[in-house]
């Protein structure tokens, strides 16, 4: 299944300004060890101050971190006291939770995620899973002998905390909003947000996070009667019946489902941690079927005549790749990606073997929206950076079929076998097809930039999203393609803070809208199929 994996947005992040490295020897007897860690990532620095007097102090040193996902950890020395937390980054955290540091010891503040609830709030949540275990000993070992006791103190972060206002964003709705409200009244549902922004159990917080997590990629497992299954956040896959109703179904783990296929009444899904799993009872029991290395994200799971199909991205540190230009050249530290392509003919994958394995320099990575792979009629296409890389199944053979010298996107239509290509840059964005599996390419007409999707449903037809960006304001639109005038006409538009999603023209155009709601559009109007409040 094609998973989008953006770009990270690495010089958002503020840059802590550079300190002589803390010597454990040193500082043990007067100091302890103060550990943090955000295994989904999002984390940012903490600062604390002394409870009484004394000079704030940032938890800004990376330590070692579960090489899982975007995994972070943070640690540092601090002088032996009681501390309260006082800041989340930008962040005033005006009721943070206070903690001991004695020297010689470590002080264990847990293991965090950020939420968004809502109404420009953010809450911090401790997450308690066996899958995080060990990351506190990884951190520690280096210096292990020189502790007093091997015990950590538990900083006692065990609730969610109250939420931090953000003062920032839009609820993005838009066009819809008022739509939103109808379908609240209508369904009268206690609402979700305020339950999570209420809840203080981490626990409840999870139950409640799951049922609002919102579809990860396009490209759903497809039910014989229509239902689609989209990956999701916390182990979640979220399910569409073909009515339209939503729903979600669950796995043990807090992980994010990047990849989903039904096959003959088999459920397998791909996390990020490199876990492969199995359900044959439509989602209520899962079994670990397959375990790459934790960091080795399972981002596409395709089956077809007999053969399976496993793409895996992992992250490496490459100093001396290609660094190119722009953002990517910046953001110092980018590492290098490898993408791997498994294939099998047996139906617990033990049988899987790398067909091919590309690197990624961080260069290649400029407007790549991930491995999205596809497998049809017998071949299996796949972005490879900015390029489009085909392997004919039955042969082995693999073949670079990029139209011009780099595109940003594909789509092959099932039914059809045309292919799209979009290379999305601007005024020089360009649009190419293919109805002979990417043996020859025809350029076509592009709709207006900024071009975020186009997807050609045959050489006749088609459907794209634009971002059109006004002076004060922006928002989505929707293209269709007219065979008549070789070009595009505008069809629709939705709200700019809404994610535009096409599964096919079989189902409707989706709209994901900030707070986790799913609007489809029919006939040109946009309705409420799930409300995220």
């Amino acid at each position: 299944m094609r998973q989008l994996l953006l770009t990270s947005l690495l010089l958002s992040l503020p840059v802590a300004a550079k300190e002589q490295p803390q010597l454990p020897d040193q500082l043990a007897a007067t100091h302890g060890y103060v550990h943090v860690a955000f295994p989904k990532g999002g984390g940012q620095v903490l600062t604390v101050k002394p409870v009484g007097k004394g000079k704030p102090q940032r938890l800004d040193t990376s330590a070692t971190a579960h090489s899982v996902g975007n995994a972070q950890a943070f640690g540092k020395w601090l002088p032996a006291g009681r501390y309260k937390v006082a800041q989340w980054g930008l962040l005033n955290w005006n009721e943070g939770p206070e903690f001991e540091v004695q020297a010689g010891r470590v002080t264990d503040l847990g293991d965090l995620a950020a939420f968004d609830v809502g109404g420009y709030a953010t809450v911090l949540v401790p997450l308690v899973h066996e899958e995080h275990a060990g990351a506190l000993h990884a951190a520690t070992q280096s210096f292990a002998s020189l502790l007093t006791d091997p015990a950590p103190i538990t900083a006692g972060i065990a609730q969610v905390q109250p939420p931090i206002n953000t003062n920032q964003g839009g609820t993005g709705l838009g066009l819809v909003a008022d739509l939103l409200m109808a379908y609240d009244r209508k369904v009268n549902k206690p609402s979700t947000r305020e339950a999570l922004k209420q809840a203080r159990d981490p626990a409840e917080f999870v139950r409640l996070a799951r049922a609002v997590t919102v579809p990860l990629q396009d490209e759903p497992a497809r039910l014989s009667d229509g239902t689609l299954l989209f990956p999701a956040d916390l182990g979640q896959l979220r399910k569409r019946t073909p009515g339209g109703e939503w729903s979600s179904v669950g796995i043990d783990t807090l992980r994010q489902i990047l990849s989903v296929e039904a096959d003959e009444g088999r459920l397998l899904s791909g996390s990020d941690d490199g876990r492969v799993r199995e359900s044959r009872d439509a989602g209520a029991t899962w079994t670990e079927l397959k375990a790459f290395a934790r960091n080795e994200a399972v981002v596409d799971i395709d089956h077809a005549g007999g053969t399976w199909v496993v793409t895996t991205t992992q992250g490496f540190d490459d100093p001396d790749a290609p660094r190119g230009g722009g953002l990517i050249a910046a953001a110092k530290g980018t590492p290098s990606i490898r993408m791997r392509v498994y294939t099998g003919n047996g139906a617990d994958l033990r049988d899987l073997v790398v067909s091919k394995e590309f690197v990624i320099a961080p260069k290649d990575q400029i407007g790549w929206l991930g491995a999205r792979g596809q497998l049809v009629d017998g071949q299996y296409y796949v972005m490879a950076g900015n390029g489009l890389q085909r392997l004919d199944i039955a042969g082995g053979q693999w073949s670079t079929i990029t139209p011009g010298e780099r595109i940003s996107s594909h789509r092959v239509d099932v039914a059809s076998g045309v292919i799209t290509a979009l290379w999305s840059q601007g005024a020089f964005s360009k649009v190419y097809v293919s109805s002979d599996k990417g043996a020859t390419w025809a350029a076509i007409g592009r709709p207006p930039y900024i071009i975020f999707d186009v997807q050609m449903d045959g050489l006749d037809k088609g459907w794209a999203s634009r971002l059109n960006m006004g002076a004060f304001s922006s928002n989505w639109e929707t293209y269709s393609y007219s065979p008549a005038t070789k070009d595009w006409a505008r069809s629709g538009e939705a709200p700019f803070q809404c994610r535009l999603m096409r599964v096919s023209p079989d189902y409707p155009t989706f709209c994901i809208t900030p707070d986790a709601s799913v609007l489809a559009m029919r006939e040109g109007k946009w309705e409420v199929e799930f409300s995220g409040n």
